[in-house]
């Protein structure tokens, strides 16, 4: 025989696990999904040959491999230079549940003068995500801090499901940052910093 409050418990339960999963409380995750802004026909940023599409792609592969090694399950928007439009990435940002979702690109000022590092979120819960990733980006790579800004962008306000920040990794404009990205130890320490981050924040789910 059941009590009788049971189905008020269980009700009560539901509610509960509805609310902790739409703000991404105490939700564990063993997916990470890698976006590599842009590709083909988009190069993004550009001065001469530096293209932000191969950067984002060549980073993006780095923190694949150093989130594998971790046992992490890793799904790439693109894993070559190919055109991705917008609606395709955030939808593979949703396709997988309890993951998170980051979008790696390189920034671009007029004039050359922008430099730092910054990382977006636009939804609520992905703040702490954001942040971490700041943190740790800023650690390795010793740049200026621009830090955690929120932006309406559309690979994060329409993945929605997930926890969802693009990471903007220096200015492809600024000639002394554009000299270091066009190193692998470059983009091997902001790939470190990214897998930090986010190994960081799954430690503090």
């Amino acid at each position: 025989m059941r009590p009788k409050g049971f189905p008020l418990f269980t009700a009560l339960l539901l509610v509960l696990c509805s609310w902790i999963s739409s703000t991404g409380v105490a939700r564990a995750f063993d997916t990470v999904i890698l976006d590599p802004g842009h590709g083909g026909h988009d190069r993004g940023a550009a001065i001469g040959y530096v293209f932000e599409k191969h950067l984002a792609l060549d980073t993006a592969r780095r923190v694949e491999q150093l989130l594998r090694a971790q046992g992490l399950k890793v799904i790439m928007t693109r894993s070559s230079d190919v055109f991705i439009p917008l609606p395709g990435r955030s939808s593979k940002g949703n396709s997988v549940r309890d993951a998170v979702f980051v979008s790696i690109h390189y920034n671009y000022s007029r004039g050359g003068s922008g430099n730092g590092l910054e990382t977006f979120y636009c939804h609520n819960d992905s703040y702490k995500l954001a942040g971490y990733i700041q943190a740790y980006i800023i650690q390795e790579s010793r740049l200026s801090n621009r830090g955690v800004k929120h932006a309406n962008y559309h690979v994060i306000r329409e993945t929605s499901k997930n926890p969802a920040v693009l990471v903007e990794c220096g200015f492809v404009s600024n000639s002394s940052e554009r000299a270091a990205m066009m190193t692998g130890l470059y983009r091997e320490r902001l790939a470190v910093g990214i897998a930090k981050g986010i190994l960081a924040y799954r430690s503090d789910r």
